[in-house]
């Protein structure tokens, strides 16, 4: 069984988060998909919502991820989690629509100076349509506590 992240190996921004002094492993956390949990377990934590708990790796309190080398480079870059491939694209839960949103994070320094090309956040974009969310932890994902200073990009949907 592949993981829905192998679908987005494409997905490489080491050439432009290479020089990021904002280092987003640094200050966020990266939601597992239930199937990640336990490739995780030993690393990840809990992460509350009203809806139900999630599990999650990266920072918190202050403290980097665990995954991020000497160099502030991902040490397990190749197998990372969805949410650390795709991030600064996240996908909502619309619980008005039913709807799949997709939104690019502004706290992104790459995506607030235009740096990520729009060719592929498109392909990003049509990968996600194929992609089948459990419903009920996209609502747990979507209610995660986190900045949110985001613009929308997408949406689709409704979720079945």
């Amino acid at each position: 069984m592949s993981r829905k992240s192998d679908k987005f190996a494409f997905v490489n921004f080491s050439s432009i988060c290479s020089n990021c002094g904002e280092n987003c492993c640094k200050r966020f956390y990266a939601v597992l998909l239930p199937e990640e949990e336990g490739e995780f377990r030993e690393s990840s934590f809990e992460v509350s919502t009203r809806f139900g708990n999630l599990r999650a790796v990266g920072s918190r309190g202050g403290i980097p991820c665990q995954y991020l080398d000497g160099e502030g480079l991902c040490a397990i870059y190749s197998r990372r989690p969805l949410d650390c491939r795709l991030w600064p694209v996240m996908v909502y839960y619309d619980f008005n629509t039913g709807e799949k949103i997709v939104y690019l994070d502004l706290d992104c320094p790459a995506v607030s100076s235009g740096r990520i090309s729009r060719e592929l956040i498109d392909d990003i974009v049509s990968r996600l349509k194929e992609i089948e969310f459990d419903e009920e932890w996209l609502k747990k994902y979507t209610l995660a506590p986190w900045p949110n200073h985001l613009v929308e990009i997408a949406r689709f949907g409704p979720t079945k």
